[in-house]
């Protein structure tokens, strides 16, 4: 069987899975649970890639993120090499750790997202034991996963600081908590039925979860591909490299409608925004944390990682913070594509 194909792009959202090898468990103790979340923690940082949901379960797992550099393969094998290597030597098991290639969906559409979160949180009870159980007993099952985005969500435990709980604001109540309220009443609906809704969405395609439109959409760009014959491998392949430092931060500070010159002077007359700066160019450019701290003048590293926290927390609560993100991304997006095609016309004169 072919491996299946990706489209990648900056700024796609993906639904990703991962199988152990044979269907065999890939988490075997909670060490190595911890130990996985450690190097997503880790692939997430080095790579810019932003988390929106997940769920670890015994023989494999469910991401839900978005990738501005639009690098989902380096992160996937950043993140499956890593864990791989670990768990071979941990447990002394030769071979192959994961089945295959890991399955990659693209998302679009609020009510697909929102959909693809709660099928991805309702995974620990669908399993063999559980389906016949009361719905008293699957909530409980739920409710105590604690390899899941699931409690942060639900407001059940404090949010994680390696997700990103944007989404939350679409069940539209006034507060954070009252979304959390709204979300976790969504997913535990299911718990007397199954989510037919959303399990005839996703089996409409090998590529996409969303609308009909965005399904074609993805469906047309692959099938021109393949008629072309131009590419053995996913639709795009760029070598990414990150933008620089003072690139990001510019761009950051001119969405935001500030000056980079106060973003860089010392103190917190900005709030949020100097920290958004802060999270952005951490992110998007290729800068280390570090860098970053003391270009915008903190006097650590972990002053710019809870600014950062400060700046996720933002952009769960506030869409005006959401939209500049999307109007920084597009600017981004818009840059390294101007810089690619001069460099083509380059390299094209030299010969």
């Amino acid at each position: 069987m072919p491996r299946p194909w990706r489209v990648r792009y900056a700024g796609a959202k993906y639904h990703l899975t991962v199988r152990g090898n044979g269907r065999a468990a890939v988490f075997l103790a909670p060490d190595d649970y911890a130990r996985f979340l450690e190097q997503l923690d880790a692939a997430l940082e080095a790579d810019g890639v932003i988390l929106y949901a997940y769920v670890l379960m015994p023989n494999h797992f469910h991401l839900f993120v978005e990738t501005p550099l639009g690098n989902v393969q380096r992160f996937m094998q950043r993140l499956n090499t890593a864990y791989s290597m670990y768990f071979r030597f941990k447990h002394g098991r030769p071979g192959h750790c994961f089945q295959g290639r890991y399955g990659a969906k693209l998302v679009a559409g609020d009510r697909y997202i929102l959909g693809l979160t709660r099928y991805i949180h309702l995974n620990p009870i669908q399993v063999k034991g559980l389906e016949s159980s009361p719905a008293d007993s699957r909530r409980d099952v739920l409710r105590g996963q604690v390899y899941s985005s699931y409690r942060g969500y639900a407001g059940l435990a404090d949010p994680e600081s390696r997700v990103d709980y944007r989404w939350l604001a679409i069940m539209g109540c006034r507060s954070d908590r009252g979304n959390r309220r709204a979300y976790r009443g969504f997913v535990e609906a299911m718990l007397g039925q199954g989510d037919d809704w959303f399990l005839d969405e996703i089996g409409k395609s090998r590529y996409a979860i969303g609308d009909e439109p965005f399904r074609e959409a993805t469906e047309d760009t692959l099938q021109h591909k393949r008629m072309e014959r131009t590419v053995t491998g996913d639709i795009v392949w760029p070598e990414e490299r990150r933008p620089a430092l003072e690139v990001v931060a510019e761009e950051a500070a001119d969405v935001l409608g500030v000056a980079l010159s106060d973003v860089r002077v010392h103190g917190h007359r900005l709030g949020d925004r100097k920290a958004l700066v802060v999270e952005w160019c951490c992110r998007l450019s290729d800068a280390s944390q570090r860098a970053v701290a003391l270009y915008v003048g903190y006097g650590s590293e972990s002053a710019a990682g809870k600014a950062r926290k400060r700046a996720q927390a933002a952009l769960a609560q506030e869409p005006a913070f959401v939209a500049a993100e999307k109007k920084l991304l597009t600017r981004l997006t818009a840059t390294r594509k101007k810089d690619r095609s001069a460099n083509h016309a380059g390299a094209k004169s030299s010969f």
